[in-house]
């Protein structure tokens, strides 16, 4: 009777060191599918501002023009350079805020993975003890 709680528990502890082995698996892959969506949002987030200021540089070029002002000399170089660099600046801050996610993701990995592997090892340590206990006990 007590081999058979024996092999019952042993066969339990290695059963569950095994879920929690496919969990942490799972972890990362689901780490790494929230990475791939945060690269597609800073990709997004970086067309449009390239678009805007596109569009904006345009929206200039065609006020000066109509204007008859020479495009790219004096105030008008200046106003196309700050357009530049405030795009430059929201790409940078994009980029920033996207490597901070994805720093964010990896530690939050790397403390859920740490907090599995602990409780996969106190389970099975706890379970071959157990199981030890039991077909020393008979």
């Amino acid at each position: 009777m007590w081999q058979f709680f024996a092999a019952m528990t042993a066969v339990t502890s290695v059963m569950s060191f095994m879920g929690s082995m496919r969990k942490m698996q799972t972890m990362q892959t689901s780490a790494e599918w929230d990475k791939y969506h945060k690269r597609i949002d800073q990709s997004y987030k970086t067309i449009q501002a390239n678009d805007r200021a596109r569009l904006l540089i345009s929206a200039k070029r065609a006020a000066h023009g109509a204007r008859g002002v020479q495009i790219g000399t004096g105030s008008t170089l200046i106003e196309q350079d700050a357009v530049v660099e405030n795009l430059e600046d929201t790409l940078f801050w994009i980029d920033k805020g996207a490597e901070i996610s994805l720093r964010e993701i990896d530690l939050r990995l790397a403390g859920a993975l740490q907090d599995e592997a602990w409780k996969a090892g106190t389970s099975l340590i706890t379970g071959v003890g157990s199981a030890y206990g039991a077909h020393k006990y008979s």
